[in-house]
């Protein structure tokens, strides 16, 4: 599945991503993180850690997707509440 960064919170590692179904998935990275518009191709539509692979920077990454299938206002409440540490 393909996605693009959508949405970023980079202090914290914290990404929404838009997937080919036109949801978010959220997903925590620890290192190389991406830029917004980058675009990610791997299992966006699953829970738990995984490998995503970074096409714009040709980049693999490891993540933790801890969210999927939520609107673009459920994703940037997810990334706020995140922020605050709820």
């Amino acid at each position: 599945m393909r996605g693009q960064v959508y949405v970023e919170y980079r202090r914290l590692g914290f990404f929404s991503v838009q997937t080919e179904d036109n949801y978010f998935s959220i997903i925590k990275v620890e290192s190389k993180l991406p830029s917004l518009l980058n675009k990610l191709i791997g299992n966006l539509d699953s829970l738990g850690e995984k490998s995503l692979y970074n096409e714009t920077t040709q980049e693999e990454l490891k993540v933790s997707i801890t969210s999927t299938q939520l609107t673009l206002a459920e994703a940037k409440s997810y990334i706020k509440n995140a922020a605050r540490g709820k």
